[in-house]
């Protein structure tokens, strides 16, 4: 918010700062749902998560220094919302007694049976290297800035996608 607003342009300046939050949801609400797919393997998990990230965001719009930047944010919150998933279906799974048939059917849909191979190989990779991969071929992120939203440094982007693509190599039985 610029340091010169008056108190009666406050009111006006987070009109203008919900409005573009808004429009930036409804602009980038595709990208980051196939975005948190990915990550959790579930499209109902993944509507939640971005809902939720977004609400996040929008409820610290007041805080929000540059609104330039809500963007990386939102891609910020998706991501901690999806690890955040992760760890609570790994606790639940460690204490929920072990199921003898999988509920799951693959989607039998033309492009869907590629979409449901490629999601349980992604499953499969251990969970930054998922990561890496999502956001860097799927999201189509630097690998700067994926390692500014992952939270290391760029060799590690690096080390995390080449033996993420070597093992769904491996798991898919094809070269990646």
């Amino acid at each position: 918010m610029p340091a010169t607003v008056r108190p009666g342009d406050r009111s006006a300046v987070m009109d203008e700062l919900t409005s573009k939050l808004t429009d930036l949801y409804q602009e980038h609400y595709a990208q980051l749902l196939r975005i948190a797919v990915l990550l959790v393997d579930d499209r109902a998990s993944a509507e939640d998560i971005v809902q939720d990230a977004y609400l996040r965001v929008f409820d610290s719009r007041n805080r929000l220094r540059d609104p330039d930047k809500a963007l990386a944010f939102l891609r910020q919150a998706v991501l901690n919302r999806a690890r955040s998933t992760l760890r609570r279906r790994l606790v639940a799974r460690k204490y929920l007694p072990k199921l003898a048939v999988d509920d799951s059917l693959p989607d039998d849909t033309g492009r869907g049976l590629d979409r449901a191979v490629l999601a349980q190989a992604l499953a499969r990779l251990p969970r930054r290297q998922r990561e890496a991969i999502v956001l860097r071929y799927y999201a189509d992120l630097s690998e700067i800035r994926t390692a500014e939203v992952m939270g290391c440094s760029q060799g590690s982007v690096k080390s995390y996608c080449s033996r993420g693509v070597s093992r769904l190599s491996e798991l898919l039985g094809e070269r990646v």
